[in-house]
């Protein structure tokens, strides 16, 4: 078996000794009973609510694992002194990245399905209908995931594991600033500065606010597939960035 599909299951086995699972179980839990909450209060639109707030939760959870797994994957191999058995053997710097990486994909993608899935079986049975069109944000939120952790983990080759949950936060913070707000907002009058600041800033940077489909998908707007594919090619060529970028920064770190 090669390699990286070893260190992969190294890694999901050890998600799952963390128990991390469970943190997601917990959480379609919660997605199941959002209708019969909302629906309890005599909300009008329950549906649209319950889409909304779910997808906002778990677009919050994908972003919440994605940091702390990020940022923790590599510098928590160092500090258990597993790394240096893994690297003594006929493994590279990189494919040990890739297994970490591979791992942690598999992990936050299981646990969106699972969410998504639980989102979807509520609007189902306890809703008035399903809409699987909201399984689009959810699977963006994987891949945003996967940039966000790409970029953690590089960042962790580099700095202790707390500055690079910081800068992680910073990179999604800056880069989800929709276009639209900076326009409005920080490019008039006394906030010029900041604005030019801010879109220089974002210059380097993943803009996620690409990835980000809740609103239309709530409001039951259609999303031409064009501009699906050219998000998740985006989103595919930072993730592979970020990774060809803690390979670098991780060849030249003396362990």
């Amino acid at each position: 078996m090669s390699p990286v599909l070893v260190l992969a299951r190294l890694y999901i086995t050890e998600s799952m000794r963390r128990q991390l699972h469970l943190i997601t179980l917990f959480l379609a839990v919660l997605m199941l009973v959002l209708p019969t909450l909302f629906n309890a209060f005599g909300m009008t639109g329950f549906d649209r609510v319950t889409k909304d707030v779910g997808l906002t939760l778990l677009s919050l959870y994908a972003v919440g694992m994605a940091l702390f797994l990020g940022s923790t994957a590599l510098p928590g191999d160092l500090e258990h002194r597993t790394l240096h058995p893994l690297l003594a053997r006929p493994i590279s710097r990189m494919q040990y990245l890739l297994g970490k990486f591979l791992g942690y994909l598999v992990v936050m993608g299981a646990s969106m399905a699972v969410l998504g899935l639980a989102l979807l079986t509520a609007l189902a049975v306890l809703g008035t209908h399903a809409d699987p069109a909201v399984l689009i944000p959810v699977a963006l939120s994987v891949l945003e995931a996967g940039v966000l952790g790409a970029f953690c983990l590089f960042a962790s080759t580099f700095c202790s594991p707390a500055l690079a949950g910081v800068l992680g936060c910073f990179l999604y913070i800056v880069g989800g600033i929709p276009q639209t707000f900076i326009t409005f907002f920080l490019s008039s009058g006394e906030t010029q500065v900041q604005g030019a600041v801010v879109r220089a800033i974002r210059l380097f940077m993943p803009h996620f606010d690409v990835l980000h489909l809740k609103d239309p998908i709530v409001h039951g707007e259609a999303v031409p597939e064009a501009y699906l594919l050219a998000a998740v090619a985006y989103g595919l060529v930072w993730m592979v960035l970020f990774l060809l970028l803690a390979d670098w920064s991780f060849e030249r770190r003396d362990l």
